[in-house]
């Protein structure tokens, strides 16, 4: 796999469940790729961030 469809599997994983061979694709070529591996790293923490604040409530007097 090269890694730009890796980084498009990587991406449609947050919209959707891939299939089995897309998984396995992609965890294979992460093995062997840091870069992609950086990169799903990165849209993780992407994700975890932006959850965490919508799930925070823009009007508690305690932010700022």
């Amino acid at each position: 796999m090269i890694c730009e469809n890796a980084t498009k599997l990587a991406s449609d994983a947050l919209d959707r469940r891939l299939s089995i061979g897309e998984t396995v694709g992609l965890k294979l070529h992460l093995i062997g790729c840091g870069a992609c591996s950086g990169f799903v790293r990165q849209i993780n923490v992407m994700r975890t961030v932006t959850r965490r604040y919508v799930a925070t409530d823009a009007t508690d007097p305690n932010e700022t």
